[in-house]
């Protein structure tokens, strides 16, 4: 990958919040467990959950370099995908519908990729399919991609 010259992270605030709330209550629940060792178990797993769920969704990352737009959810770098320019014909701020929700999801437009609000980037492909992409501010995002993937527009 080269130098990215469009980075933004977006985080995922409803996990952020969520998690704190169901390991509280996980913590609390576990003393009505009957013994030393599941009480134990119980707050490894509730942990071990917790953390699994934020390093892999805990953040949704959107880059351009020279030749890809690459998006990315969590802090291992998985799961990622990324596109040539080549490939996009358009870019256009759309939004999701609350419905929709967050996270990786297969939606009536295409596949949806967002991690919180319902601000989108809609990326419409060479082969007639699009998708959205979630970030806090389109317009700054599609500024990035437009010049880069109009000289690729006619071809």
């Amino acid at each position: 990958m080269s130098h990215p010259v469009y980075i933004e992270s977006q985080f995922a605030s409803v996990i952020w919040a969520v998690l704190p709330i169901s390991s509280a209550a996980g913590f609390l629940l576990r003393y009505n467990l009957p013994d030393h060792a599941a009480r134990t178990a119980a707050i490894l797993i509730i942990a071990t959950v917790n953390i699994v769920l934020l390093a892999l969704m805990g953040r949704l990352t959107v880059s351009i370099d020279a030749t890809h737009l690459r998006w990315r959810f969590g802090y291992l770098g998985w799961p990622a995908w990324s596109i040539p320019l080549s490939e996009i014909t358009a870019a256009e701020a759309a939004s999701s519908r609350w419905i929709e929700g967050w996270g990786i999801k297969y939606t009536r437009e295409g596949m949806l990729y967002n991690a919180a609000g319902t601000s989108v980037v809609r990326i419409h492909r060479r082969v007639g399919k699009s998708f959205r992409i979630g970030c806090a501010d389109p317009r700054r995002l599609i500024s990035y991609l437009a010049p880069r993937i109009a000289p690729n527009a006619n071809n």
